[in-house]
């Protein structure tokens, strides 16, 4: 049902402009189940899961995971605060919040977030009162496995997981962060694979002397050649799995400076083909996994692929959608958008829609 694999990742343009870029992986057809882009006007009612009514203190522009406008993914509000959920294997809920707590249903989050925040730190101050519920289905409810990740107009970024099964749906939240998100493992081990990786990387390590580190988002992460591990080996890591693509996406991040060397109207094809190096095939392969036996060999494969990238603006309040095979990006406004009604945003599905055609001048 979830998201499975997803990549997520902060880029920083030459004139020092934040922007949030991800890849959705999951299998099926998003699309043909009801995924849509959708706005809400600030003042619009929202009824979440449970039957909570409340009102938008923020538009909201965004991209949802089936029918349910609420169940948003990923999306932008009008402060430029811009939000999204990961599939995280270790992610725990509860069936109902605990005394002091305020209950939102895993799928909710980002949307109710951004309702009312305007920034990463009231963000901060918001997770620290709440607990992640689980996800209604027909026939059972089911754990919210997600993880969050935050990103305001200023450039500050925050990632918010629930992942101790003594304390099921509370937060954790990652100030400090490579501005990097994938999947399992939770956060804290995603940083010592990086780091045990970094020891190992004989390009990293070439004619350095001391210990190789990297510095992301701020945080600086140094080679450990005794952290905890999942990857088999320093080269370069070729596999979907999310540690390899969390390691993948960091060093080439770092590799491209985050984007700093691009100006702003190139940081969209910069950040596309960064993405691309963690882009999921068509197809269901072994390289899909999430994990090893005790043979060291690959299990629980996700039959995922990326179903589209998106670039979102917090300058702008704007998204740049890209579904997967068509080769035009479609930009939606949160300031073209209705301010007294929601509404759902059509996408170009044309497979050559982004196509210019050269053609010799005429003599």
């Amino acid at each position: 049902m979830f998201v499975s694999n997803c990549t997520a990742a902060k880029l920083t343009s030459e004139a020092g402009k934040p922007y949030w870029f991800r890849t959705c992986d999951i299998g099926g057809d998003i699309w043909q189940e009801g995924a849509h882009v959708v706005s809400f006007p600030a003042g619009e009612e929202l009824c979440f899961d449970g039957g909570e009514r409340r009102k938008t203190a923020h538009a909201i522009l965004g991209v949802t995971y089936g029918p349910l406008d609420t169940w948003l993914m990923d999306g932008v509000n009008d402060a430029g605060l811009v939000g999204g959920l990961l599939a995280l294997y270790d992610g725990t809920s509860a069936p109902k919040a605990r005394e002091g707590r305020r209950g939102v249903m895993g799928m909710e989050l980002v949307t109710w977030l951004l309702s009312c925040c305007s920034s990463a730190t009231e963000v901060v101050r918001a997770a620290k009162k709440l607990q992640v519920l689980d996800v209604p289905l027909e026939w059972e409810e089911v754990p919210a496995n997600v993880h969050y990740m935050f990103l305001d107009a200023a450039g500050r970024c925050v990632i918010l997981e629930a992942a101790d099964p003594e304390e099921p749906g509370i937060l954790a939240v990652y100030e400090d962060n490579l501005g990097i998100m994938t999947n399992s493992p939770p956060y804290p081990k995603q940083l010592d694979n990086l780091r045990w990786f970094l020891s190992q990387s004989p390009e990293l390590n070439w004619g350095k002397e001391g210990k190789v580190s990297l510095c992301l988002n701020g945080m600086t992460v140094t080679a450990d050649a005794q952290a905890e591990h999942c990857g088999m080996g320093g080269i370069f890591p070729a596999s979907y799995a999310s540690y390899d693509r969390f390691v993948r996406m960091a060093v080439l991040s770092y590799l491209n400076h985050e984007g700093r060397d691009f100006p702003d109207e190139r940081i969209l094809p910069m950040g596309n083909t960064l993405m691309c190096p963690v882009l999921e095939p068509h197809n269901q392969g072994v390289f899909h996994y999430t994990a090893f036996d005790r043979e060291k060999g690959p299990i629980r494969s996700l039959p995922s692929y990326t179903q589209y990238v998106v670039m979102y603006d917090p300058s702008a309040r704007a998204l740049y959608m890209h579904p997967y095979g068509v080769s035009a990006w479609t930009k939606v406004s949160l300031g073209d958008c209705s301010r007294e009604k929601s509404q759902r945003h059509d996408l170009c599905r044309l497979a050559l829609g982004g196509v210019i055609e050269w053609k010799p001048e005429k003599k």
